[in-house]
């Protein structure tokens, strides 16, 4: 599907142009005399670099720099146009590292000719990333360039606007983000920011609290940038919960005492008695059928106990596992089209602990349910998808609200529903009720096969206690003509075709929806827009609800994300009757296209019935951005998530 490549490169040749100035635009360029071995000898020279691209040749950076057996360290903070993976280049003779928030994503240092290395990184929009990147020449020519690009950005040397030596935010948490500490306390330190005199410390087991600075989150103000948790005299002091995952936040203040520098929300678990982080990862589809299994362990165990088998009740009922003394299992070769499940239990001396029953399944069992296991706030009207077993001919669905009859049942039990041929992979379970877990399994079977039938696992999902008009969840990346198509842009009706519309939803190639940049569950709609001289407009017809007035419904509530790249333009909601009434309610920031990272908007239904609307019988939702009578002129991209109808505005998140 290549219906938008020529729009997208339009356009993004445009977006990579423009930027948001932190400060001194550029990196700050140290020149040493040195070499791989003993890179920083010497520091010759000090300098602002607006950009890292360089061919020196023969000659030097400089006249106080040696032609060869000179080094260069860069250091900065980095910024994006839009949140994405981003791939690094770089071309260089001879050595190079770089790193990007404190994690190397390109590391060859070595003498060679002119090499292009890269590394892939995902970056978050509205962020300060820490960069630095380190370059030695020991002879001959002397090349260090450096360029990225993105999926929705063509390759080029990373612009000035985008790199600044200031760095005004709190930075270098110890422990690192993410990370899982196995003590009962926990100290805490973090590198201050150019301009911070003094540190608010926030810190709690809510993220949305800390980040807010809400509760009793706010811990103290200090000058020194060390702090710690679990500790008398500190939170926590009869010591942080196995198990628990803590977030923190450092507010840097000027001297002025009232010019502040948010940090972003940090995190660290405390690692629990039982064992996780499963590898593969649980649900985790066509794994290698050589694998081996491997686990962290609880924190403080001593032994492990490994259960491992093709049959659920068999694994989670068994009492005599095998003793482990290291968190590697190897379970030899295992059958392909097949799911497995396994489990670990943990030692501690006085007690053992029960783990959790994981499951994968190796090639060509089925997989791929839609919605995906664990999934919340489902649409009640969903279709559930599933890709089929490589050895299928049909297939038997269960479906039901009680976990273990569902895993349980047999074609004689009340939970199983249907046969489905080969090539129809969907279920429709009905109207769903709202705020409720339900449970469904897809056995496939072959008569020829002595193999059949071969039984699924239970996946799950829960149901929304709001209605769904779109969470974006259920469209797919298989193209027409496949009945089990469920593209974005077959049911969003954007501009493809269309003159005076400049709206394309779904991205050009797979994947169609957004899987990065995502407000609720796992996809989110990409929106280019092109309002040069048109109007921009994706139209959703309804299946259901049409009847906006059920429930008790008062609020249609819309996520979108915006970019301050975008080029301003206001956003608007239209819904229209079968009968061709509409009414039209637009965003009240006319820039509403540049506001950055997701936000919520709450539209009362009232103001669409007092524009003459039927909210009985809604057949349309509209979204468009510009102005019809006059375009306003520009382009960009927007995401948007979770369309919804809730009895009362739901409560703001971050």
């Amino acid at each position: 599907m290549y219906r938008k490549l020529i729009y997208l490169i339009s356009i993004f040749l445009t977006l990579g142009l423009a930027g948001v100035t932190n400060g001194a635009e550029g990196v700050l360029g140290e020149y040493f005399h040195g070499s791989a071995g003993d890179p920083w000898q010497t520091l010759v020279l000090e300098r602002i670099d607006p950009t890292i691209d360089f061919n020196w040749g023969d000659n030097s950076p400089d006249p106080s720099v040696n032609a060869n057996g000179f080094t260069v360290r860069w250091t900065g903070m980095l910024t994006v146009p839009s949140s994405s993976t981003y791939t690094f280049y770089t071309q260089t003779d001879d050595g190079i590292r770089l790193w990007i928030g404190g994690q190397q994503i390109i590391d060859n240092w070595t003498d060679h000719g002119t090499t292009e290395d890269s590394g892939d990184i995902a970056l978050a929009a509205g962020r300060q990333y820490e960069f630095i990147m380190e370059y030695y020449e020991n002879g001959g020519g002397a090349v260090c360039e450096l360029s990225w690009e993105s999926p929705t950005m063509t390759r080029e040397a990373i612009p000035s606007q985008y790199l600044s030596v200031e760095r005004p935010f709190p930075r270098k948490p110890v422990p690192a983000d993410g990370a899982v500490i196995r003590d009962t306390w926990v100290p805490l330190s973090w590198e201050r920011g150019d301009y911070g005199v003094s540190h608010s410390i926030y810190i709690g087991d809510d993220p949305d609290e800390v980040l807010a600075g809400t509760g009793d989150t706010f811990r103290a103000n200090q000058t020194n940038t060390d702090y710690a948790v679990g500790f008398p005299g500190f939170p926590y002091p009869d010591g942080v919960v196995k198990g628990t995952t803590y977030y923190w936040r450092i507010v840097d203040i000027e001297a002025d005492e009232t010019t502040t520098h948010s940090g972003p929300v940090w995190s660290f678990t405390i690692a629990p008695k039982t064992a996780f982080d499963p590898s593969p990862a649980d649900s985790a589809e066509s794994v290698d059928p050589n694998i081996a299994l491997e686990w962290e362990p609880g924190f403080g165990a001593i032994l492990h106990y490994m259960f491992f088998g093709d049959d659920y009740d068999t694994v989670n009922n068994a009492v005599m596992g095998i003793p482990q003394g290291v968190t590697t299992y190897r379970p030899g070769t295992l059958d392909p089209a097949k799911i497995y499940y396994w489990r670990v239990d943990e030692f501690h001396g006085f007690e053992t602990l029960k783990g959790e029953i994981w499951s994968f399944s190796t090639p060509g069992a089925v997989g791929s349910p839609n919605p995906y296991s664990g999934a919340e706030n489902v649409k009640q009207t969903s279709i559930l998808r599933w890709t089929a077993n490589d050895n299928a001919a049909s297939h038997q669905v269960y479906f039901g609200t009680d976990q273990d009859a569902v895993r349980n049942a047999t074609t004689s039990s009340p939970e199983y529903k249907s046969s489905k041929n080969l090539g129809d992979e969907s279920y429709d379970p009905g109207s769903l009720m709202g705020g409720t877990a339900y449970y469904w399994r897809i056995d496939e079977v072959n008569n020829l096969n002595p193999g059949s039938p071969w039984k699924g696992n239970a996946w799950a999902f829960t149901t929304a206690d709001f209605l769904v008009v779109d969470d974006i969840e259920s469209y797919n990346d298989i193209d027409p003509p496949n009945p089990n198509s469920n593209t974005i842009f077959g049911y969003w009706l954007d501009g493809w075709g269309t003159a005076t519309n400049g709206a394309l939803v779904g991205n050009d190639l797979p994947p169609y929806t957004e899987p990065t940049v995502v407000h609720g569950g796992r996809q989110s709609m990409p929106y280019f827009y092109d309002i040069t001289t048109k109007f921009a407009e994706a139209t959703l017809t309804l299946d259901s609800p049409r009847d906006w007035t059920a429930s008790d419904v008062k609020t249609l509530t819309i996520w979108f994300h915006g970019d301050f790249v975008n080029d301003p333009a206001p956003i608007y909601v239209t819904i229209a009757n079968i009968a061709g009434t509409s009414a039209t309610v637009t965003h009240a920031d006319p820039a509403a296209t540049q506001i950055h990272g997701w936000t919520q908007w709450d539209i009362p239904l009232q103001e669409f019935a007092d524009k003459g609307i039927n909210l009985t019988d809604v057949n349309t939702i509209t979204i468009g951005i510009g102005n019809k009578i006059n375009p306003p002129g520009g382009t960009g991209k927007m995401y948007f998530d979770d369309i919804g109808l809730h009895p009362l505005p739901p409560e703001p998140a971050p």
